[in-house]
Parts: structure tokens; C-alpha cells; sequence
């Protein structure tokens, strides 16, 4: 581990014995741990590519990573040394999120940190761990999700390196991994404090935009990967669709008088419909409705913004203009002021007569990275 490495994670480790509460100590004891672990496995991708035990399909991969990452440049992601290297971690995901929300309000539990600030969700590395505070929170009352997720960025506290969960299968694994990387490097990029409904919106469309036509400079229109990646797209868009319409549906019914048996009960049968529109093995709750939300339900007033700026260049620096003073709340869930804000400063910033280099993404569904 580098020094850079050791630091951080001693200063995690330090934050959590300061922190108030069992949790929030027992919680960052185990990222510091956890971390530690994950940089103590990177190796360099170049030496991993050029080791004979490396299977060639992991090879071939990590190969495209340092193209990937000077296109993500080149669009003005901050991506500095991360993913230079590679660990490889022996589980299927990189850590488990756990979120939850009020059974009755879309109003997501919060965990504030020192330095840090406010967070939606966890992220446990062991999932043994995730499932033990999911079950804790719906003891306490809640609506509660855990989730694996294959990658999740440090937002500029480590370097961050590829990982094994990220190299998925079949003809979108190239895209999947670039869309990962972009979608981290926007968070290294642009990341307001307390704010993750913009942040996983904004960091979704970017990347969405950027591989769409990532895709088509690689391997061009009609490729089987980009094929592949459309459908998965397509397939995405209208399940992402009647999720936030479920949401929409409920927000109504949890905004209203009645009583808290009624908007139980209406609360029911609007998640029956879904499951039975669907075809859903589990059953949506308000926490798995809310990530949806965090991850989705910003992204017309970021593609509003889009339109306005003509090219994701200037999207994300307008991004990076962005304070925790230019949102109304904290876990502010309605971007449409923030949508108009991006295209006012992006508009102000574009030079007279610039063409468009990635206009605007007309795919505004993605899977959750992190």
C-alpha cells in the first residue's frame, strides 16, 4: 500500500474511533479495514496484463482501461491516478449498500460523517455485515434494501483501482466497464456534500452520454457491442420508467391527509400493480423506490441542461461550479432549479459558435454503479 494509501486510511480509521455512536464507529472501523484490504491487493494493471496467469479475456480488458480513461479526460473528469491499478477481490461485489427510508414518506434515513457529509446509504465490504443493518433497520421500523454493488468511488480520498466485480460477461462487458469508470470518475469529478440525488443523476447521464458515443468511436454503429449495450439500455429504460412512476404515485398518496392505515393499504396495492407489471420476484419498498429516484430522477433536468451547454464538456465543468450553497435542502430530490442553474452558467461559459462534441444522451436509464 502507498504512503498516500496508509494515510488515508488511517485517518478514516481516526474518524472512526472520533465519531458519535456505536454505528457510526463500528461502521468506518470496518471501511478503513475494508479499504486497506482492497488497496492491499492492486497491482499495476500493466503488470497484471503482462502476467501469463492473467486469463486473457481479464487481460484484453484491463488493456482498454488507459484509452478509457484519456477519453474520460477529455471531457474533463478528474481522474488523475485511479484506476492505474487492479484488485482483485475473490467475491462478487465490491461492498454492500444498504439504504432506508420512513415506511410511509419518501424520506431516506440519513448517516452524516465528519469532513465527509451526509449519505443516503452505506456501503459495508462484507455482506454478512450489510444484511445485519438491513435487519436492524426494519426491526426499528423502516423500509430498508441491501444491494451489491460492483464499484463505488472514494470521491478523490484514495486512488482508486479497477476491480474484479467490475469485468462482467457477454458483448457489453467493454461498455459496462466504461460506463462504470465514467460514472466513478464524474463523482471524483463532481461531487456536492449531502447531496446524492444530484450526484447519482448527474454522474448517470454524463456516463451514459460519454460511452453511447464511446461505443461508437471503439467499435462502431452495429457492432455487437453496440448492440448489446442498446439492448441492455432499451430493456432499462421503460422498467426505470414505471419504478419512478410508482414513486410518483406514492409520493402522492404519502403527501396526503389520510390515515396512516389508509396510506398503508393504498401503499399495497400500488406495489402489487408493480410487481405484477413487472414481473418482480421481491417487493419494492420506499428505500428501493428512493435509489431509484437518487440514481434517475434527476436526469431530465440534467439532459434540460444538456440541451442548453450542446456538449458534456461543458455540462461537467458547469458541474464543477456547483456548491452545497446552490441547493434549497440537504438530499434535495427535485433538481428542476439545479437543471435551469447548469444551463444558465454552462450557457454563460460556451464559446461563441462551439459545436456540440456529445450532445445530448437520448438514454437516460442506468444501472446503479455506486
Amino acid at each position: 500500500m502507498s504512503a498516500r494509501a496508509l494515510a488515508a486510511a488511517t485517518t478514516l480509521a481516526a474518524l472512526a474511533l472520533a465519531g458519535p455512536g456505536c454505528l457510526m464507529t463500528r461502521y468506518l472501523a470496518q471501511a478503513a479495514a475494508g479499504q486497506a484490504d482492497l488497496l492491499g491487493r492492486a497491482r499495476p494493471i500493466e503488470q497484471v496484463v503482462r502476467d501469463p496467469a492473467t486469463p486473457l479475456r481479464t487481460a484484453m480488458m484491463l488493456a482498454e482501461i488507459p484509452a478509457i480513461k484519456q477519453y474520460g479526460r477529455s471531457y474533463g473528469l478528474r481522474i488523475a491516478g485511479n484506476y492505474s491499478t487492479y484488485s482483485a477481490l475473490g467475491r462478487p461485489a465490491a461492498v454492500w449498500f444498504v439504504g432506508a427510508a420512513d415506511p410511509v414518506a419518501f424520506k431516506p434515513l440519513r448517516w452524516c460523517f465528519p469532513i465527509v457529509g451526509c449519505f443516503a446509504g452505506l456501503g459495508w465490504f462484507d455482506e454478512d455485515d450489510g444484511v445485519a443493518q438491513k435487519l436492524a433497520l426494519e426491526r426499528a421500523g423502516y423500509d430498508a434494501i441491501v444491494r451489491p454493488a460492483s464499484a463505488y468511488s472514494t470521491g478523490g480520498w484514495f486512488t482508486d483501482p479497477v476491480l474484479s466485480t467490475m469485468l462482467g460477461g457477454g458483448d457489453d462487458a467493454l461498455p459496462g466497464l466504461a460506463n462504470v469508470i465514467l460514472h466513478e470518475s464524474v463523482h471524483a469529478t463532481v461531487l456536492v456534500p449531502d447531496e446524492p440525488f444530484f450526484n447519482e443523476s448527474f454522474a448517470s447521464y454524463v456516463a451514459d452520454a460519454l460511452t453511447d458515443h464511446w461505443i461508437g468511436v471503439r467499435f462502431g454503429p452495429g457492432s455487437p457491442e453496440d448492440l448489446a449495450w442498446t439492448l441492455g439500455q432499451a430493456t432499462r429504460l421503460p422498467r426505470t420508467a414505471r419504478l419512478l412512476d410508482a414513486y410518483e404515485q406514492l409520493k402522492k398518496v404519502y403527501d396526503g391527509a389520510a390515515p396512516r392505515a389508509d396510506k398503508l393499504a393504498h401503499k399495497a396495492k400500488i406495489i402489487d400493480e408493480l410487481m405484477a407489471d413487472l414481473h418482480l420476484h421481491s417487493r419494492p419498498n420506499n428505500a428501493s423506490l428512493t435509489e431509484t429516484r437518487v440514481y434517475n430522477g434527476g436526469v431530465e433536468p440534467i439532459a434540460v441542461a444538456h440541451r442548453a451547454c450542446g456538449d458534456v464538456r461543458l455540462l461537467v465543468e458547469a458541474g464543477k461550479t456547483l456548491t452545497r450553497a446552490d441547493f434549497a435542502s440537504t438530499l434535495q430530490d427535485d433538481l428542476t432549479s439545479i437543471g435551469k442553474l447548469l444551463a444558465t452558467r454552462c450557457a454563460a461559459a460556451a464559446p461563441a459558435g462551439a459545436r456540440p462534441a456529445v450532445g445530448p444522451s437520448t438514454r437516460s436509464a442506468s444501472a446503479p454503479a455506486g
